[in-house]
Order: structure tokens, then sequence, then C-alpha cells
């Protein structure tokens, strides 16, 4: 399979394409600019992404996403160097080792033949990380373990909202995660799902790695009736997920959920999700598992002004509320005065966040991964696991739920929006170190475990 996928992209190169801004302000590797700048003053003037668009089409290269504020394209890498300088090539991550991990590279500087006055930059894209996470499930049943979807239900407390018929009905959902595999758990609920492809080099019918099918049942477990679309950014071996951001903005949905990070800094994505903020969009992002936004790091998880971070509480088979040690929190490297996270879904607990029973694709890669310490076997398609990415698609499900009640009105919902639908954790300590401390809203939980509107106490739903 990791062969097949790097000779595809050693055929096909992708490149991220910025255009000029018609102010002349340029986000460059400093995305604080936008604490100081709204979204609007770094697009380009109106027709610019077209003409790009257009030009490079002509030259051979595929548009594979595009919105105001930048393209992704893609072809040969001799195509590519003849329109921007440079091939781009994959290289191994060096620095994951668990699994084979690709990242495209340039060759030299990359500028653009055509149109050059149009574009502020092109640079190689980053990739993602995903925050790890017919038939019976094959464990008993465990007073440990959440099933899907009833026990996600009696622990958002939406059964009185799905009674009242509000289920997500009419509200349009985009997931970008790692595919959506036609498991016999949706269908045996009649979740409404789509897929489509970041890139065409993606295959739709398949999720190799297995998180973003796990996802998708937590937060249609939440909002059954949501419009669900799964924007698929990775196969096994490569990620892509500023193109995929970019394919669910085309999408013009009501929400995006993220349950994962870039792998290094990506300054373009945070233009993406601010914009898509401001076209209305309610954004949310995993706040991580052990992971922040420092500059440095390799795993970086994504904290733009405007979206929503979820971070993580268990709750124990008493009821108890807790941080949970398996997810971060921290204050923002990249965004000054920025904290994370805004406010927290269900998550697991160290050493494996063992908490969530998921469907999956069978013998994918989360699947045969798990199977050493969850009790499932490695070919089953299910998987016993949940961190923030659980947390990330809980909330997106409660967040559908609110859009269908008309909170924030057709523009993008905020924490403050949410807050009252939160359950305060006054007790435990996140991974990165902060503790709730007997109070909440705190630094380890933001607002508290989040819940449907309007709020209940888990297990009165």
């Amino acid at each position: 399979m990791n062969g097949a996928e790097l000779d595809r992209f050693e055929r096909c190169g992708v490149l991220t394409v910025v255009p000029r801004s018609a102010t002349g302000l340029a986000l460059g590797d400093d995305p604080a600019l936008l604490l100081r700048h709204r979204a609007e003053e770094f697009l380009a003037a109106p027709g610019t992404v077209d003409r790009l668009a257009d030009a490079y089409a002509r030259e051979g290269l595929a548009v594979e996403a595009r919105t105001e504020v930048g393209l992704t394209v893609s072809g040969a890498p001799a195509l590519l160097a003849e329109v921007f300088g440079h091939p781009v090539r994959p290289v191994r991550n060096k620095y994951i080792r668990e699994t084979v991990r690709y990242e495209f590279a340039a060759a030299g500087p990359l500028r653009s033949r055509l149109h050059p006055e149009l574009v502020e930059e092109v640079r190689a894209p980053r990739a993602g990380f995903e925050l790890g996470a017919g038939a019976t499930p094959p464990l008993p049943r465990d007073a440990r373990y959440l099933r899907l979807p009833e026990d996600a239900v009696r622990l958002s407390g939406a059964g009185r909202s799905h009674a009242a018929g509000v289920t997500g009905d009419g509200v349009r959902v985009v997931m970008v995660d790692t595919g959506l595999y036609d498991h016999p758990h949706h269908r045996a609920h009649g979740y409404r799902t789509a897929v489509v492809p970041a890139l065409s080099a993606l295959d739709p019918a398949v999720d190799e790695r297995g998180h973003g099918t796990a996802m998708s049942a937590l937060l249609l477990a939440v909002a059954p009736g949501a419009d669900l679309t799964m924007v698929k950014m990775a196969c096994e071996s490569f990620s892509f997920p500023l193109a995929a951001f970019q394919r669910a903005v085309e999408l013009a949905p009501d929400v995006i959920s993220c349950s994962w990070g870039t792998l290094r800094a990506e300054p373009h994505l945070h233009l993406e999700v601010a914009n898509a903020v401001r076209r209305g969009i309610t954004v949310l992002f995993a706040a991580g598992n052990g992971s922040t936004d420092r500059r440095t790091a390799m795993f970086q998880s994504v904290a733009t002004p405007g979206a929503i971070t979820v971070g993580g509480v268990h709750v124990g088979q008493d009821g108890r509320r807790r941080a949970a040690d398996l997810a971060s929190s921290y204050r923002s490297d990249v965004f000054p005065g920025r904290r994370v996270p805004d406010l927290s879904g269900p998550c697991g607990m160290l050493p494996n966040g063992d908490y969530v029973v998921f469907p999956t694709q069978p013998g994918c890669m989360f699947d045969r991964r798990n199977s050493a310490y969850d009790g499932t076997a490695p070919d089953d398609g299910w998987l016993v696991s949940s961190g923030t990415s659980g947390a990330t698609a809980y909330a997106a499900g409660v967040v559908a739920l609110a859009v269908q009640q008309g909170i924030g009105k057709g523009r993008a919902l905020t924490t403050a929006d949410l807050a009252d639908a939160c359950l305060p954790v006054t007790e435990g300590r996140t991974l990165t170190g902060d503790d709730c401390g007997g109070t909440c809203p705190n630094e380890a939980v933001g607002h508290g475990l989040l819940t449907a509107w309007p709020p209940a106490e888990p297990g009165l739903g």
C-alpha cells in the first residue's frame, strides 16, 4: 500500500498558491497578524483566484481546491518545475517512526511563471496528523466504555433534543479527516453521508487510516439528522490538511469539524480558517493530545482566533467529571493571549484513551494499531479509543443541534454562544500540566463539558 502511494505522488506533486492581497498585506509566516487585521484585508482583488486557476488549468495543472484565500494545484514534477521553477517530490518524515509518513519538499525556491504580479508566494503543503484515537461490536459490554450512539446521547443530554425533533436536520456539516468507510454501523442507523476527496489522487471509497470513519460515528450519534460530508484529506502515508480545508470551505457548510493538527507550522491554514469563520462557518479544532502550537514543535495544534478549540473531560462510571490527563491545554505561542481549550468534550485517559467503542474500516491502520491494547481484533472494523479527536467530533454534533435551533442566526457560533450549555469541571489535570483548581471556567477545560441545548446533566437525556 505505501509503495503504491509513494509511486502515485512521485508522479503527481502538490503545491499551495497564495495570491497577492488587494491591500498589500501578506500573512507570510506571522499568523499573529490576524489579531490586528481582519481576514478580508488579506484577500486578493475579486477575480484574481479565478484568473490564476484558469491560467494553471490551461498549462495542464489540476486545480484541486480553491477559495477566496488561495489554491491547491497538482501536476507532474516536470510540469510543476516548468510553471513554478522547481519540482516538488515526497520525502519521508524521519521523526515519525511508528508508521511511514511522507511530506512534500521543493528542490528550490518556488515562484509562479504565470501572472507573477498576482502571486504572493508558492509553498509545498504541510502534512497533517490525526489525533488518536456488519456486525455487533466484538467486545462484551463494559461500563468503562461508551457505546455509540446511546452513550453519546446520554452523556450529551441530547435525548431531550432528539425527542423534540432537534437532530441536526437541515444542518450541513463537513468533517475534514482521513475518510469515511461505508460501515454497517452507519447504514444501520440511516445516517446521511457523502465523501469528497481533497485531491483527485485520493480514493473516496476507502479510509486507509480509519480515523475519520470513527470520528463520524461520534458526531452522528449526537446529531443523527445532520447532512455530513467527509472531506478525505489522507491516505495511509500522505495527508493534505490545507487542501482538504479549502475543499470543505468550497462546500459552504454550517459547521467544519477538524480532529487533527499539522506537521510543522502551516501559516496559510490560519487565514483559511479565519476567512471561513468570517463567512459564517463554525469551525472546531481539537486542542491536542499533548501537542500545542509551539512554533518549533513537529506536531502543531490549530488555535486560530474565531475557531472553537476543544479539550477533554473524562466522565467516570459514577458521573464524576475530571479534566482528561490525555488532553492538551496551553497558552498559544502563535496568537498571544489565546487560551486553549475554549470548551471540552468527552475524552479518554492515559495511557491509551480507551473510552469509546468506534466503528472503523476493517484492517485499517487504526484497527491494526489499537488492537495491540484495546481488546479488539486487527481486522474486525472496531476499535476502542478517544482523545480530543473524539471530543471535537462530539462537540461538532452538539453545535449542529444548536445551529438547527437558530443559535447564532446564520453567523459562526462563538464560545460565548455555547458557554451556558457547558457543565462545570473543577477537578483534574491535563497532559500539558494545567489543573482545574476547583473552579470553572479554568485553563484545563475552558468552560467545561459541552452538552446539548438546553444543558442537562449527563444521564438525564
